[in-house]
């Protein structure tokens, strides 16, 4: 049984696509293609249709074609890598820097501004050094991909001054220092982050100090240098930052709190984090005291994003958080999240990680009393990231093995809702909700025939016609299922919804060779043809026919879909993970 595994993407992802999820709904990338893609004629020729679905050799690309294909992919993962990246950090913005924030064009940044800030900088007066910092700070949130100011900032000079001012006496400098290498880490800059890191010895100093401005500021500019990666993450272990962080859990200022699981979530994720590190370090008590007496969304949701990276860790930190009932800590504030839109996102997320798990981690979250209510308002919530992580997180519950756990899920009202989303959502949506379907129809048929097929086959038929490997990989699995159910009337209600001409245009359309016998087999093996090349509905082996219906028959007939010739269908409960797992 292959399962949906752990997500751990980028915290202020989520948040910043809540902002953008009222865009308009009929933007998707496959409506061209299905209003493109014309079904085949009803009376095309018998050797037009065997050139369309017998397993022909498929057309190969050239080595070239392949080459630019990979060097595109490739560029399009290191873009979404970066967006990650940045969107894991915080700007320290000031007030005025909010203010002009807006549609106003952005005016460039003029050389001489940048050589007047750094002249202030090196001035001896208080007023012209704070002043400047104020400014550089600004500069660096609205201009932080001018080549100018990069170059100024990881100057030696530059950060010598910095470090001037860290270790410095006067404490207004120092906060205003601190909030500079901040912004510099927030940039996206590998070169900026390279020079922030040479700061950390001081920011770390500052976490045990009496100013709290100064305290907090320092433990935000080292979530943000955490965030650019695992070398810098794993330099900041190094040189002791995780001890103070844990242990400013225990402060009663809930912003920093705030701040300090903010930069524990980064310094737990990513590729070889070692959470078990944090773990040892003694993280787990004043978290989960958090999760236990805060009522801050704010706070419950910071906290949240360090569980989500923690559940991505080895098995025993996540059998840790459990015994330590994390499952009603995580539960107990979904109905007050329900309008909270992006706050919700962790505790949605870190419920899928535990869900990803084994099917006793299912089982507890379905007995959950408050559970399974919450999830079916989230999966309709008018915020596209909650909606399509709470209907990732429905389709790991889908994969639960016990029939009993099944039937709540069926009996709270799911399939309906899923129903709806399925056919009436944009694709990236409709997709999450069709694995959950898809899930409770692979335990059998008895679940299968609870569907509504009538309302969800042209939905599924559509994936089918897109150029996407995923949708169509659901949509045949979907067919695939329902001929196999052992419902009578299947091939026919495939038949008249035009499903043999979606199971052509996957051979034209797709490019997958297992895609296309699968689409071939399930032609051969449920429509033949007729003298005009037609293809008509044929019976299915062993299906009773509603005239003749053997008590001893199997219920559940199988087509021998597999190239061994075999008659088993193998069942295909799954559970996924995100693709930035790793990030």
């Amino acid at each position: 049984m292959e399962k949906r595994a752990l997500r751990s993407s980028a915290r202020l992802a989520a948040a910043q696509a809540a902002a953008t999820s009222n865009t308009n709904p009929d933007n998707d990338k496959n409506t061209d293609t299905l209003q493109s893609t014309a079904s085949s004629s009803a009376s095309a020729t018998a050797a037009r249709h065997r050139a369309l679905y017998k397993p022909n050799p498929l057309t190969s690309e050239t080595a070239q074609e392949g080459i630019t294909r990979r060097v595109k992919k490739d560029a399009q993962l290191r873009k979404l890598r970066r967006e990650e990246l940045v969107s894991a950090k915080r700007y320290k913005r000031s007030k005025e820097t909010e203010e002009l924030t807006g549609d106003e064009e952005t005016v460039e940044l003029e050389k001489e501004q940048i050589d007047s800030v750094q002249a202030l900088l090196k001035s001896g007066k208080k007023s012209d050094k704070t002043d400047a910092l104020k400014t550089l700070s600004d500069y660096l949130t609205s201009y932080n991909d001018s080549k100018d100011l990069q170059a100024m900032v990881t100057n030696g000079d530059f950060m010598k001054i910095i470090e001037g001012i860290l270790t410095g006496t006067d404490a207004e400098e120092q906060l205003l220092a601190a909030s500079v290498v901040t912004n510099m880490a927030a940039g996206g800059s590998a070169e900026l982050c390279d020079a922030a890191l040479s700061t950390a010895p001081h920011l770390i100093q500052f976490l045990d100090s009496q100013n709290i401005a100064l305290v907090d500021q320092s433990a935000w500019a080292l979530g943000n240098i955490a965030a650019e990666g695992p070398k810098l993450r794993d330099r900041l272990k190094d040189l002791g930052a995780l001890p103070p962080l844990i242990k400013l859990l225990e402060s009663k200022d809930l912003n920093l709190v705030q701040t300090v699981c903010f930069a524990l979530s980064n310094m737990a994720r990513g590729e070889g984090a070692n959470q078990e590190e944090l773990v040892k370090a003694g993280l787990l008590p004043s978290l989960l005291h958090h999760l236990r007496v805060d009522t801050d969304p704010a706070v419950i949701s910071e906290a949240a994003w360090v569980i989500v990276y923690l559940t991505t860790g080895p098995d025993n930190i996540s059998a840790q958080l459990l015994e330590n009932r994390l499952i009603p800590l995580l539960v107990a504030p979904l109905k007050d999240f329900l309008d909270r839109k992006a706050l919700a996102i962790p505790l949605i997320r870190a419920l899928g990680n535990i869900a990803s798990g084994p099917d006793n981690n299912t089982s507890a979250l379905i007995h959950e009393p408050e559970f399974l209510p919450s999830m079916l308002q989230l999966i309709q919530s008018d915020c596209r990231p909650v909606k399509k992580e709470s209907l990732w997180l429905m389709s790991n519950i889908t994969a639960d093995h016990a029939s009993q756990d099944l039937i709540k899920v069926i009996e709270a009202g799911f399939i309906p809702v899923l129903s709806q989303i399925v056919t009436h959502q944009n694709f990236d949506i409709r997709k999450e909700a069709a694995y959950s379907l898809i899930n409770l129809a692979s335990h059998g048929p008895e679940y299968a025939k609870v569907l509504p097929h009538q309302e969800l086959l042209p939905g599924f038929l559509d994936f089918m016609r897109t150029k996407d490997i995923e949708l169509i990989s659901l949509g045949l699995r979907y067919v695939q299922l329902l001929l196999n159910s052992g419902i009578a009337e299947a091939p026919t209600m495939l038949s008249e919804m035009n499903g043999v001409d979606a199971l052509e245009s996957v051979l034209v359309l797709s490019e997958d060779r297992d895609q296309h016998r699968l689409a071939s087999l399930l032609m051969d093996t449920y429509f033949g043809e007729n003298n005009n090349g037609s293809r008509v509905p044929t019976p299915i082996p062993g299906t009773p026919t509603p005239d003749h219906h053997n008590p001893g028959s199997d219920s559940n007939p199988q087509s021998t879909l597999d190239g061994d010739g075999s008659t088993a269908l193998p069942p295909q409960y799954l559970k996924r993970a995100s693709l930035s797992a790793a990030v």
